[in-house]
Parts: C-alpha cells; structure tokens; sequence
C-alpha cells in the first residue's frame, strides 16, 4: 500500500509541475505576442503624425558674429558672481 501512495504522490508531482509550466509557457508567449502587437500600432501612429515646421516671428533677428556679445555679458554676470 505504501508503495501505491508513494507512486500517486509523485504523478500528482508530477502533473501539477508540467501543468504549471505549460502555464507559464504560454503566458510568455502571449504577453510577448501583445507588447509586438502594441509596439506595432504605436509606430504606425507616428508614421499618420505630420511633422510640425518652425515657423519665427518676423522681429527675430538671426545672431551675429557668432553670439559673442552674449557670452561677453553671461561671462561678466559669472564673474561678479563669483
């Protein structure tokens, strides 16, 4: 008798760990399956998006000579504050 108890416990063992694997195993590739599918649908919506332009106002000036003058001033304002 003791022989038969042993041996259920261990198919009971033993089909309860293939059944959680086989769990397992198919939650992997369904969560795997789903993030593809969301990563999918995220790049196609970027492709629809229309890219913005830039567009200035009409009293901005372009820099000249390179922003010196501003860096002449913000260099003055660190020194004092130093």
């Amino acid at each position: 008798m003791e022989s038969s108890t042993g041996l259920g416990f261990v198919t009971v063992l033993a089909v309860s760990g293939s059944i959680a694997f086989v769990a397992t195993h198919v939650h992997k590739c369904l969560l795997s399956q789903l993030v593809k599918k969301v990563e999918t649908e995220l790049k196609g919506s970027r492709r629809c998006q229309v890219k913005k332009k830039v567009r200035f106002a009409d009293d901005v000036v372009e820099p000249s000579s390179n922003n010196e003058e501003y860096r002449r001033r913000r260099s003055r304002v660190s020194a004092q504050l130093c």
